[in-house]
């Protein structure tokens, strides 16, 4: 009886050792992120096992998928072409992660920090820091200006109007009910918000590209 018990056991630790190491450079909110858009646990696995400082490309992913073969079935296009060139600006610029560019909307997540409730005797509020999902539409946006978070240092961010959804798609499991109530009328909502930019990249060339994808 012990000796098939620990004949049983084996093939489950092969498979906790594998997964970990398979998913080893993703987060959980990464894993569940893919698993939300679809994605199998082979597909998740190679995505993991990509390179630490960008996670692959998911839309080209699913490109790749159309037809089963991982071979597009159309030529890619000029504007194609482009579209990739400023995707991959962006995600080089943009102080966020999984930046998606695509006929409609650009994309990314945020990790935003507030405070929900009062000062206890020290001095120190209740926060909360949910990882929001960021779709803005491409037909109308427009540019209002780029600053320093703090006017002469700080940051760099481009305040932008447009047509912007928010998604909070992690970061809240730990907080109650009335928590995350008081919690989501704490966030940005509205037709502006502000895009962090990296300190090495210009400003002015990612206020071009979104210039270029705006219409």
């Amino acid at each position: 009886m012990i000796r098939a018990k620990l004949k049983l056991s084996l093939p489950i630790l092969v498979l906790t050792s594998y997964t970990s190491t398979a998913y080893s450079k993703c987060e959980r909110e990464d894993i569940n992120f893919y698993l939300d858009k679809g994605f199998s646990p082979e597909q998740i696995t190679a995505i993991c096992t990509d390179s630490p400082s960008q996670p692959a490309d998911v839309s080209a992913i699913t490109a790749t998928e159309k037809n089963g073969t991982g071979d597009l079935t159309e030529p890619v296009s000029n504007q194609d072409t482009l579209q990739k060139k400023n995707e991959q600006l962006l995600k080089e610029a943009i102080k966020g992660r999984y930046v998606i560019l695509d006929n409609h909307a650009l994309q990314y997540t945020l990790k935003v920090c507030i405070e929900y409730g009062s000062e206890d005797l020290y001095g120190f509020a209740p926060s909360a820091c949910p990882i929001i999902r960021y779709t803005i539409t491409r037909k109308g946006l427009e540019i209002i200006k780029s600053q320093k978070k703090y006017i002469f240092f700080g940051a760099n961010e481009i305040k932008i109007k447009g047509e912007i959804s928010r998604e909070v798609i992690s970061g809240l499991e730990k907080n109650s009910a009335h928590e995350i109530e008081i919690i989501r009328t704490k966030l940005e909502t509205g037709e502006h918000t502000i895009i962090p930019v990296r300190d090495d990249i210009a400003i002015t060339e990612i206020e071009q590209v979104l210039l270029q994808i705006a219409y």
